[in-house]
């Protein structure tokens, strides 16, 4: 069933006011469509609306982050160097980012992050200055990207990781995963839920939402080697538990000469005064407010981009 965007937003005033109620907007919207899984358009949506709000819960609950945060941080410790690239997949507002940061004992010089939804990595940027830019000059690289067409470019971060943000996945765990890997140079831990794991009410909460299962079958048929699973002990909601899947994967000597890559080609891609610019497939994806959308659907046709009119004087 081919659903268009325009079907998608059509239904985005309607799906506020039930989120509004704190009702399941990503169920409502899979029911309205008839599908048996979260669409990129439905997991965007249902956290573009919830922008704000992991700010808001962060600083009412202070402690449960810190300890939280340090947990994972004593995780990811054992695989960072001064030199190391740390990139969070799904950062939602950065309060994850942010608070592992300050947590960490060896700090990366390169910090990244990124979430499908635009209003979110706005909060991210704004989160961050507020809580860091005091005490430390490192200005992480905040963007919008799908998680399944990353703009990065092949084993270009040396440690990935993610805390619940490829959850709304169910169904494409192993796609999911195979994008990861990609990317990943040295390590990648996700801190997500364990169905298998989880009370028989909290499974039923996880189906009702479109979360993932069988975590470690689809690392292997990702092609990683899962080396660890670990309970985390700070959790938000016991009927969501946080468990460590430490996943060893395979390295590339090759040093690429841009971080950064087109996410519909994975051509090198380079940043410009106003847009991130491929050469080589001509195409140009938007920067607003100072944010890179580089999801596949944000890119622009400009085979000229760089080009100036020649004319005759």
């Amino acid at each position: 069933m081919d659903i268009t965007k325009r079907e998608y937003y059509s239904l985005v005033e309607e799906a506020k006011t039930i989120y509004g109620r704190q009702g399941n907007v990503s169920e409502f919207l899979r029911n309205s469509f008839l599908l048996d899984r979260n669409t990129p358009e439905i997991i965007e949506i249902s956290y573009d609306l919830q922008a704000g709000s992991y700010v808001e819960q962060a600083l009412k609950k202070p402690t449960q982050k810190r300890n939280y945060c340090g947990e994972l941080a004593g995780y990811l410790d054992k695989y960072l160097s001064n030199n190391d690239s740390l990139l969070e997949i799904g950062c939602g507002e950065a309060t994850t980012t942010s608070g592992i940061f300050q947590s960490l004992i060896n700090k990366p010089s390169q910090v990244l992050g990124f979430d499908i939804s635009f209003s979110r990595v706005k909060f991210a940027i704004q989160f961050w200055m507020h809580t860091l830019n005091i005490t430390h000059n490192l200005q992480p690289k905040f963007f919008v990207a799908d998680l399944f067409s990353i703009p990065l470019a092949n084993k270009s971060i040396d440690v990935v990781y993610t805390s619940h943000s490829i959850e709304p996945n169910g169904n494409r765990e192993v796609e999911a995963l195979k994008s990861i890997f990609r990317i990943a140079k040295k390590r990648v831990l996700l801190f997500e839920p364990y169905f298998e794991a989880a009370s028989p009410e909290g499974q039923a909460r996880m189906s009702s939402h479109g979360y993932i299962k069988e975590i470690p079958k689809a690392i292997q048929e990702a092609g990683g080697k899962l080396q660890d699973i670990q309970k985390i002990e700070y959790i938000g909601n016991p009927l969501n538990p946080t468990y460590l899947f430490d996943i060893e994967i395979d390295s590339d000597p090759l040093v690429n000469p841009s971080i950064w890559a087109d996410p519909i080609t994975l051509n090198p891609l380079y940043e410009q005064n106003d847009c991130f610019y491929s050469p080589k497939a001509g195409l140009a994806y938007p920067v607003i407010q100072g944010i890179p959308c580089l999801r596949p659907e944000q890119a622009i046709i400009a085979t000229h981009l760089l080009d100036d009119l020649d004319i005759p004087q």
